[in-house]
């Protein structure tokens, strides 16, 4: 077996994976206040609940939060008995990066270019809904060829709470109509469908701006909200996860 990790700023998503088949997920929030062993008592209750076996291949993790990658990492070494590898210069990902710094490029956002290009081909827009939200282009070369990043809708919405004085801070929900006839509907309406045209109009002018059709694919821990009005894309729940895992098979060999 093999456990892949994608450690967001907002959740760490952790699937496990069986002759190629992810078999288990887990998803629980990134707490950088937790101490190693606290990740480690999480973990091993992870492996009890699912009365996994000891049999671990590898582990292979994705962070964008460096202050909880070594801390994470040993957990995961020591919970699963097993070696981890860090998304990170060097590793063998099979996509060329054409922007003008490759090396500034999140590991988040390589992971799921993998994942999207061996799933679905080239060209392909990801939109991925996380704590930003974030469209990436896999052109038709099969390049990752830039990405547009913005506020997520959690942190757009607690921005506009945090900073209007007569609007207070509400739960995520989709409202019946988009105009609001109340404070509440009103601010989910701009958060859940001002972020649906976002997107649908940000995909728009990419597509016009680089001159052909792409695939579209929907994914984050925030895509479940929007994902019934984007019709002409792909929801893909583990794509990460899935692309954290043709990552280590390229890597395998590399001990």
């Amino acid at each position: 077996m093999v456990i892949t990790i994608d450690m967001g700023n907002t959740n760490i998503f952790l699937g496990v994976y069986e002759d190629g088949t992810l078999v288990h997920t887990f998803r629980t929030l990134t707490d950088r206040s937790k101490s190693y062993d606290e990740y480690l008592q999480l973990f091993r209750d992870f492996i009890k609940s699912k009365e996994l076996n000891n049999h671990f291949e590898g582990a292979i993790l994705c962070s964008v939060v460096p202050s909880l990658t070594v801390v994470v990492s040993k957990a995961i070494r020591d919970a699963f008995i097993t070696e981890v590898k860090i998304v990170g210069p060097g590793m063998k990902t099979g996509l060329q990066v054409k922007t003008n710094n490759p090396y500034e490029v999140g590991t988040d956002l390589i992971s799921v270019s993998v994942g999207a290009l061996a799933k679905y081909g080239k060209p392909c827009l990801i939109a991925d809904l996380g704590t930003a939200s974030k469209i990436l282009l896999v052109d038709k070369e099969g390049c990752f060829s830039g990405v547009v990043v913005m506020p997520g809708i959690m942190i757009s919405a607690k921005a506009l709470a945090n900073n209007a004085a007569q609007l207070s801070e509400t739960s995520l929900e989709v409202p019946p109509t988009v105009l609001g006839r109340n404070t509440v509907d009103a601010m989910n309406s701009g958060s859940i469908y001002g972020t649906v045209a976002q997107i649908k109009g940000l995909c728009e002018m990419i597509e016009k701006e680089i001159g052909y059709k792409c695939q579209k694919i929907l994914t984050g821990g925030y895509a479940p909200l929007i994902k019934t009005f984007l019709g002409d894309f792909q929801y893909d729940r583990n794509l990460i996860l899935d692309g954290l895992y043709k990552l280590y098979e390229k890597n395998r060999k590399e001990k």
